[in-house]
């Protein structure tokens, strides 16, 4: 048992809650029963698991995987967490190396946590992958991972500056675009849809901006300035999924 939130191993983990610490050591750190069993049910590499010696569920669930266990205190506990009060377990994650192929991405670029998870998560539900560019938000933060629910374990999630060869790019935009309702007309069953979503407050990078070949609008008739970003990109993703369905699924997980 770890008694002392000074502990080495403790004080190594803890690094993990920073970005270029999780780059260079290939590991993160997912807290709470929930991340921990769907991880293990997904098959993700979990190297540790770091919880009170009284919490006896996920002990069981340790036992079931054969993953390993360290009990340790609540002051020790806290150091590695990311959460006020924490009640455990927290994992060491091995970060998947994936590279999306061939199924339809959302291409995020946005720097808010909350945000970037929802939208896996949503990209999850609706059988899609997950592209980020350099300087967004680490896909593989604790607080990515929180609002991702367990989404990170059901898609691929890479990075690249640059859609593939022949693939269809369309972007949200608060204003100005075609209507969602609009898109059927539009789109090119034939390609590899990437979306992008980009920051609420900045938008696209202009460099993106010229790669895209149709602008997309979610109407709002209340009044409001506009949606936040993965609100946005839930309604288009989910537009988008529907009409997949309807063509046969082709770049789409069933």
């Amino acid at each position: 048992m770890i008694l002392s939130r000074r502990n080495r191993r403790i004080a190594e983990l803890a690094r993990l809650q920073r970005a270029r610490h999780r780059k260079t050591a290939g590991h993160t750190l997912l807290e709470g029963p929930h991340l921990l069993s769907e991880a293990l049910s997904a098959g993700a590499e979990v190297l540790e698991v770091l919880a009170l010696p009284e919490d006896a569920a996920t002990q069981r669930l340790c036992e079931k995987h054969g993953t390993p266990l360290t009990a340790v205190t609540s002051e020790a506990l806290a150091r590695i967490a990311d959460t006020k009060t924490p009640r455990g377990p927290v994992a060491v994650l091995s970060i998947p190396r994936q590279r999306p192929a061939e199924r339809d991405a959302l291409w995020l670029m946005v720097s808010e946590p909350g945000n970037a998870g929802t939208l896996i998560r949503t990209a999850a539900a609706f059988g899609w992958d997950v592209v980020t560019v350099p300087g967004t938000v680490d896909p593989w933060g604790p607080k990515v991972l929180r609002a991702g629910a367990g989404g990170h374990f059901r898609v691929a999630i890479g990075e690249s500056e640059a859609p593939p060869s022949g693939a269809m790019v369309m972007a949200a935009t608060p204003r100005g675009g075609t209507p969602v309702a609009e898109l059927g007309s539009l789109v090119d069953h034939s390609r590899q849809w990437w979306l992008i979503i980009g920051e609420e407050s900045r938008g696209i990078h202009p460099g993106h901006a010229d790669r895209v070949d149709v602008w997309c609008t979610v109407p709002m008739s209340g009044g409001t300035e506009s949606l936040n970003a993965a609100a946005a990109g839930a309604i288009i993703c989910h537009r988008l999924s529907e009409l997949r369905a309807c063509a046969g699924n082709r770049f789409s997980r069933t």
